[in-house]
């Protein structure tokens, strides 16, 4: 499973690998190196090869080294590859590799010899579930309910007024706006769907009475314009998980689906139904401005991703210099904490030391965006920005843009956002002193 999914995501593999250290191009290729000893250590372990068993035993032995190094070197939190793109390193990963290394060593010394038929029996579940993960990885790039931030947007439970929507029962509106190339892609679902669609330069009211705080953004409303769920949304499904929602928050069982008469009917029926199954998980699971850490920037890391960074969280000063994101700290591009001169710290503050007692020299400190750029042999540069309120105050987030057209996660790169016809690569950003 590990090696099908660092196969199928090759560019998050190598944004793991800065974790440890491994950069450049190397990076780009690890991959292949490691999917290809992951397969060959399976087969083994299957196979019930003594000397593979041992085998794979030291090499997850090695896995669970690596990842305590780095969690000692304050990179807990950064992406580990351990399990697809996100798996993050902590004392929980860890323990993991090491009970996965005591396991294999423990198959290495059984004397019970297994039988063939076994083998095979296992080798084959081992593929048709290795095959499952690897499909749902390649489905799930993003969660399946909208990002519904109880202070964002309208509250829930007032009621607002929009020209143009349904006059009676469950509606819909969807805000969208004109240099928005995700929001065009959007505009024939929410149409199945009977969104009202309002945009940002032609109906400019109804963005303020819901207090939309970007696009492409949904609204899903009762029939007296009671707001019964809101959220922002990338994909079809987050779309109908709004209405989904709506229906479950206001007692509503969901809609009886209907035969499809066209191919717009089944979409629109496999659109609802869709967010049906999904409400339940929506409802109630609120992502908070304080957990959005976790989200790196109140949940946008699922659409593009972060930009590499030393300490994992891609925040940066004014200048786009890396600061750890945890307290705003000054790191180097090793993540080493650095004093006003430059020159590496330890958690006390005091310099560190090179084995004759001498200080530390000053150490060598890259904007986050152009090492980005450096590490995939791309020129980069920061174009747009936009603000979020995160943590109680408003954090700027900031694309790293390119002309490349993949992101940084291997998704297609996103227009519309950025000058001179370059995309969106990747995200930082800077977290300001304004409450919000």
């Amino acid at each position: 499973m590990a090696a099908g999914l660092k196969i199928v995501d090759r560019t998050s593999s190598a944004v793991n690998a800065g974790t440890f250290g491994v950069t450049g191009r190397p990076a780009r290729w690890i991959w292949l190196p490691l999917a290809t000893l992951e397969t060959l250590l399976a087969a083994a372990v299957l196979s019930g090869w003594g000397p593979g068993t041992w085998a794979a035993a030291a090499v997850l032995a090695v896995f669970a080294l690596a990842q305590a190094g780095a969690l000692v070197a304050g990179r807990g939190g950064a992406p580990c590859g351990c399990f697809g793109a996100r798996g993050r390193v902590s004392p929980g990963s860890v323990a993991r590799t090491a009970l996965l290394s005591g396991a294999a060593a423990l198959l290495a010394l059984a004397t019970t010899t297994v039988p063939v038929e076994l083998r095979i029996a296992a080798g084959a579940a081992a593929v048709i579930a290795a095959a499952g993960v690897v499909a749902r990885a390649r489905r799930t790039g993003a969660p399946d309910g909208a990002l519904e931030i109880s202070d964002e947007g309208p509250s829930l439970g007032t009621r607002i007024e929009l020209a143009g929507a349904p006059a009676a029962g469950l509606r819909l509106a969807f805000f969208s706006s004109t240099d928005c190339r995700l929001c065009r892609g959007l505009l024939a679902p929410a149409r199945e769907l009977g969104a009202s669609v309002h945009d940002e330069l032609e109906d400019p009211q109804a963005w303020a009475a819901a207090s939309v705080p970007a696009a492409p953004y949904a609204v899903a409303l009762a029939a007296d314009g009671t707001v019964l769920a809101k959220g922002l949304v990338n994909t079809r499904r987050q779309l109908a998980s709004v209405l989904a929602t709506a229906r479950v928050r206001g007692g509503e069982a969901p809609a009886p689906a209907e035969p499809a008469k066209s191919r717009r009917g089944f979409l629109a029926t496999a659109s609802a139904a869709a967010g049906a199954l999904v409400a339940a998980r929506t409802v109630g699971s609120l992502i908070e401005p304080d957990e959005a850490d976790a989200y790196h920037v109140c949940g946008h890391t699922f659409t593009t991703d972060s930009c590499p960074h030393p300490t994992g969280l891609p925040r940066i000063d004014r200048r786009g210099y890396p600061l750890r994101g945890r307290d705003g700290h000054r790191v180097d591009d090793l993540g080493r904490p650095i004093n006003d001169e430059g020159a590496p710290v330890n958690r006390k503050g005091t310099p560190l030391l090179d084995p004759d007692d001498r200080a530390l020299p000053p150490t060598k400190r890259t904007r986050v965006c152009a090492g980005a750029g450096k590490r995939y042999g791309i020129a980069t540069q920061t174009d747009g920005t936009w603000s979020r309120c995160c943590d109680g105050h408003v954090r700027t987030i900031m694309d790293c843009c390119s002309t490349s057209a993949r992101r940084i996660n291997g998704d297609g790169a996103l227009g519309g956002y950025c000058y001179g016809g370059r995309r969106v690569f990747c995200i930082v950003y800077f977290q300001t002193k304004i409450p919000c």
